[in-house]
């Protein structure tokens, strides 16, 4: 009786060891159909959600209060990286240039979009890099002036914008990265991201695409909001600590007057010439963000008579928050 007692112990333990092997399903299998996204800034992650809607899964890399010029991946960004079908990168900005080789390494299965690719790209002016301003004043003023002494004047430029691309990586040199502060440059990149999760996953094109046009539809009442916002400023001038908004100034008749130099704070000679231009322009209100210091800021607008205002570039909330902003230069331009 105990011999078959045992045996029949053996036998269901044996029958249990089998169920388990079958039914156990394998977690090494992916059974989240969402795409897995990463992107550089929130605005982006703003923009990819409201095209994939519940079948993507977004995350940013660089967090809210991050700079998109100085910050740099965590082991948790490594991990997203990792595991990411698609990165959408804005495509210009410092961080894209310094890692994205490296993610690409991490993940050679991940898709690296770069939404700038139908984007009409601006450059920073004279007006937004004032060291470059009075060099080419400079060569109006002298135009007519000995060959052998142009040539030297050309040397000392040369000099010069090497050494401060050697420092500064071309931070603010050449192409304006901030493309998704234009409403109308953003829907450019709205149809990228489209055409982008509709090739990955052909059987949810339809819902792509209808998401796409509710959100230019909604980036068109934007741009029609802000037009009659801005229509009527005492002023067209910008003055910025930080030079973002170049795109939003070109949409908008604004011009951007920056007081950082080419990622960094001006010298007392570039400072000098900036104080110089608020007092001409009659600057009342100095512009900045808070992932940059504002004391700079802040003494320029002492020499000048102006006020520090804050308004923020990066905000995930994007429409949300380029209404306010729209709102706030026109109630401190209007003052």
């Amino acid at each position: 009786m105990k011999t078959s007692l045992v045996i029949g112990i053996l036998v269901l333990a044996s029958f249990l060891v089998g169920c388990t092997e079958y039914t156990v399903p394998d977690v090494s299998e992916n059974t989240n159909e969402k795409l897995n996204v990463i992107v550089s800034i929130l605005p982006q992650k703003a923009f990819v959600e409201a095209v994939g809607g519940d079948l993507v899964i977004v995350k940013e890399l660089i967090p809210p209060g991050g700079s998109p010029h100085t910050y740099e991946p965590t082991p948790s960004d490594l991990a997203s990286v990792e595991k990411a079908d698609i990165y959408f990168r804005i495509g210009h900005i410092q961080f894209e240039k310094s890692h994205v080789n490296k993610f690409a390494g991490l993940n050679p299965y991940m898709k690296i979009i770069d939404t700038s690719v139908n984007v009409q790209l601006r450059e920073f002016e004279d007006h937004e890099e004032h060291g470059h301003e009075e060099d080419h004043h400079e060569e109006e003023d002298h135009e007519h002036e000995d060959e052998e002494h142009e040539e030297e004047e050309h040397e000392h430029v040369d000099e010069e914008h090497e050494e401060h691309e050697d420092e500064h990586d071309h931070d603010h040199t050449g192409v304006d990265p901030h493309i998704w502060l234009s409403p109308m440059q953003v829907k450019k990149q709205i149809d990228t991201i489209y055409q982008t999760l509709s090739s990955v996953d052909p059987a949810n094109t339809e819902n792509y695409f209808n998401n796409a046009q509710v959100f230019k539809n909604k980036l068109d009442a934007l741009h029609a909001e802000i037009e009659l916002e801005l229509k009527a400023l005492k002023t067209d001038k910008l003055m910025v600590f930080h030079p973002a908004w170049g795109y939003f100034a070109d949409e908008y008749g604004l011009e951007q007057i920056a007081i950082e130099q080419s990622g960094k704070d001006p010298t007392a000679k570039e400072l000098q010439h900036i104080i110089e231009e608020a007092k001409e322009e009659e600057i009342k209100v100095i512009f900045i963000q808070s992932q940059f210091s504002k004391a700079m800021a802040e003494s320029v607008a002492e020499e000048v008579g102006a006020v520090v205002v804050s308004i923020d570039p990066l905000a995930e909330d994007y429409i949300s928050n380029l209404r306010n902003v729209a709102t706030t230069i026109a109630e401190s331009l209007n003052k």
